[in-house]
């Protein structure tokens, strides 16, 4: 009997332990949770702030239609908008009005209203980052307006999953170099960063694509078309000529300095941003063609290397000095120039090295000596001249940007000529 008490005490135990152990205890069905695939946060009265949280509905997150309509596409779920002291709390009054439990675990985005960007935004967005199922690779965007019409006036072309639909625009923002795609993580590592300035991609409502969805729908198409005739060509966000299509434009960027907005640049800024901090992956251009008037060239433009950054602080004023090495590809001549030759290719590649430096050159003393702002990573990269971060930080990193002196060589190189090598000839 004695023999038998210890097997029978442990077996005892194991059957006491074993419900302890299967983690069920505390499940919850997918039926039962509100997944939030992205949210928007405007500035609210006295100090408090609206969220608004869109919704996926199950059907459309696997790319189906929800009751066999094909046309509503991301709009089958209506943006929700409550209003409240803090984040958490915004989160849980979601819960009063939405009959399943909301679940931030696969939110995808976080748009920023106009209000709050300027306002400062790093207290009301500083709880976010302890909040467990908020993951730090979510996309964060501005927006000049409201972010709830944002999310009211988003007409998806082709994309009809919710979930997919932000996660696509940042990744065309990429690919184009006309946005900056920034995940939050990378966002506030920025923000808290001593010599560097966050930015961050802007989505914007054109107003005039919104007028013509309103004309169409009260039959004054002609009118739409009347109106696109008058504009020019414009990399402005909210601002580009065109007729059509998602009334939402997903160009350009927000650029902030401790933690406030301080001024919105276009989608060729942008561009140049990129390239200045080595991160525009590719992009095409257009030039003026230099050899014949009123004609233009395009270029797919790309980094040949690492840009080489020097910062001089021994001087005042401080001196910064970048070289930039680029390559690229002419995918289109409108005139008859032929760049097969070399002397024509040589100048082709001075004279868009020139006006490529020209234009990095504006943007980069815009933001040193009209704003104190530095969205390029510039004197980041050159943190190895200090021994602690003591000594970083007493350096009076706003004042050098006041004054500071900039020198910039960018070096195109012509790679390849496309896929036809003479100019089209009319006969």
């Amino acid at each position: 009997m004695q023999k038998l008490k210890k097997p029978l005490s442990f077996l005892l135990l194991i059957a006491l332990i074993s419900p302890l152990l299967i983690g069920c205890y505390d499940r919850i069905e997918l039926e039962g949770i509100a997944f939030v695939v992205a949210i928007g946060i405007d500035k609210g009265p006295n100090e408090t702030l609206d969220l608004t949280a869109r919704i996926a509905i199950p059907s459309e997150m696997s790319g189906g239609t929800a009751g066999g309509d094909s046309g509503k596409g991301s709009q089958s779920s209506k943006p929700i908008t409550v209003r409240a002291h803090t984040f958490s709390e915004a989160v849980t009054l979601l819960n009063t009005t939405v009959e399943r439990r909301v679940s931030l675990l696969h939110l995808t985005s976080i748009l920023i209203g106009d209000s709050l960007s300027k306002d400062g935004l790093f207290a009301q967005l500083r709880p976010l980052l302890r909040n467990r199922e908020l993951r730090r690779t979510v996309t964060v965007a501005f927006t000049p307006g409201s972010a709830r019409d944002v999310f009211l006036f988003n007409e998806p072309v082709m994309e009809k999953s919710a979930s997919r639909w932000y996660e696509a625009v940042h990744e065309v923002g990429r690919y184009t170099g006309l946005g900056a795609p920034r995940n939050l993580h990378d966002f506030f590592v920025s923000i808290q960063s001593p010599m560097e300035d966050a930015f961050a991609p802007v989505i914007a409502v054109n107003k005039a694509v919104q007028k013509q969805s309103e004309q169409k729908s009260s039959g004054s198409a002609k009118q739409a078309e009347l109106t696109i005739k008058q504009a020019e060509p414009s990399f402005i966000p909210g601002k580009t000529a065109r007729i059509g299509g998602n009334t939402l434009e997903f160009l350009g960027g927000a650029v902030f300095k401790e933690g406030k907005l301080v001024t919105y640049i276009d989608g060729i800024q942008t561009r140049m941003m990129l390239m200045i901090r080595g991160e525009l992956t590719r992009t095409q251009m257009d030039f003026s063609d230099p050899l014949e008037k009123g004609k233009y060239v395009a270029l797919e433009i790309k980094h040949a290397r690492e840009p080489i950054v020097k910062v001089d602080y021994s001087k005042r004023p401080v001196e910064v000095n970048l070289v930039q090495k680029l390559e690229g590809d002419l995918i289109g001549v409108q005139g008859a120039s032929d760049y097969t030759v070399t002397k024509n290719l040589h100048i082709l590649e001075r004279v868009i090295s020139s006006k490529l430096k020209e234009k990095q050159l504006d943007l980069i003393l815009e933001m040193f000596h009209e704003h104190q702002a530095e969205p390029f990573g510039i004197f980041k990269k050159t943190r190895s001249h200090f021994l602690t971060m003591q000594q970083m930080k007493e350096v009076d990193f706003r004042e050098l940007l006041k004054d500071a002196k900039v020198s910039l060589k960018v070096d195109l190189k012509m790679r390849r000529l496309g896929v036809q090598l003479g100019p089209a000839q009319e006969r």
